[in-house]
C-alpha cells in the first residue's frame, strides 16, 4: 500500500496538471475540452490502485462473497452520479462517477478488510502528497512556458515533460528519502526473479540511504 501511495499519486497528479496537452498530443484537439475529466481520473486513479490491492487481498484471504456486495453498491453510486450530473455537467459527471466509483470500492473493502486485518491505506501517503505537488509544479511550469514561448504543439511537449517529471520525482524522492531498502526487499519477493537485476538498478537511483552507507563503509 505504501509503494502504491507514493507512485501512482504523484504520477497522476503529473498527468492531471498538463490533462489538455496529453489529451491534444494523443487524440487531437478535439478532445482538449474533455481535460476536466481526464484531470479527474487521473488525481483520483490512486483510488482505483488503492481499492484494487484491497480487493486482491480479499480474494487471497478467502474473503470473497463481499466483493459482490462493494461492486454492486459503488456501481450504483456511480450510476447515480452520472445520471444526476449528465445534463449540468457533461461529460464531467461521467469522471465524477467513476471516481466515486473507486473511492465507494476502497472504503468498502477497506471497512471489510480492516475487521480480520491491518489495513494500512494511509501509510506513506502524506510524503506522497509531498512528492505529488513537488513533482508536479515543474512539469506545469514547463508546460506552460513551452506553449506560450516555444509555441511548440503539444506532441512534441511530452517527452519534455516526461523527463522533466522523471528528473523532479527522482530529486525529490532521493532528497526525502522516502524509499528505503526495506520497499526493495518486499518487491524483490513479490516479483519474478528475472526482474532483480532491473530493481537494483533502480534500487540504486531512488534510495539515498544505500549510497551514504556505502560512504560509510568506505
Amino acid at each position: 500500500m505504501r509503494l502504491v501511495n507514493l507512485t501512482v499519486l504523484p504520477t497522476g497528479t503529473a498527468l492531471a496538471v498538463i490533462a489538455p496537452t496529453a489529451l491534444e498530443a494523443v487524440y487531437g484537439p478535439s478532445l482538449v475540452a474533455g481535460a476536466v475529466p481526464f484531470a479527474i481520473l487521473a488525481v483520483t486513479i490512486i483510488s482505483s490502485a488503492q481499492s484494487l490491492l484491497l480487493i486482491t487481498t480479499l480474494r487471497a484471504i478467502g474473503k470473497t462473497k463481499p466483493i459482490l456486495g462493494i461492486s454492486l453498491a459503488a456501481t450504483i453510486i456511480d450510476l447515480a452520479a452520472v445520471g444526476l450530473g449528465a445534463r449540468p455537467l457533461g461529460t464531467t459527471a461521467g469522471a465524477i462517477g467513476r471516481a466515486l466509483l473507486a473511492i465507494t470500492m476502497m472504503v468498502l473493502a477497506w471497512w471489510t478488510l480492516r475487521r480480520v486485518l491491518r489495513v494500512p491505506l494511509t501509510r506513506g501517503l502524506s510524503k506522497s502528497l509531498l512528492v505529488s505537488v513537488l513533482s508536479a509544479v515543474p512539469v506545469a511550469i514547463i508546460d506552460y512556458a513551452l506553449a506560450t514561448n516555444l509555441h511548440l504543439t503539444p506532441l512534441y511537449h511530452l517527452p519534455a515533460l516526461i523527463i522533466v517529471f522523471g528528473l523532479s520525482y527522482l530529486i525529490v524522492i532521493r532528497e526525502l528519502s522516502v524509499f528505503t531498502t526495506a520497499d526493495f526487499d518486499l518487491l524483490e519477493k513479490a516479483l519474478p526473479q528475472t526482474l532483480r537485476p532491473s530493481l537494483d538498478m533502480i534500487e540504486r537511483l531512488l534510495v539515498r540511504e544505500r549510497v551514504d552507507l556505502k560512504r560509510n563503509v568506505i
